[in-house]
């Protein structure tokens, strides 16, 4: 879902790291948080201008 690529053309990426960045983290946890989020609002309710006939 996320990933850290750093600065351009440096020598260090990703998967050199035993342990993802902090900031990765944080991106992921909001991401899957917005993304429960979501589930939630569409189990509730379905997209607007969607028949629950389909």
């Amino acid at each position: 879902m996320t990933y850290w690529v750093g600065e351009a053309m440096k020598s260090k990426d990703y998967k050199d790291f035993s342990e993802a960045p902090k900031e990765v983290k944080v991106a992921t946890a909001m991401a899957a948080a917005n993304a429960v989020h979501l589930a939630m609002l569409l189990a509730r309710e379905n997209y607007p201008g969607v028949s629950r006939a389909l």
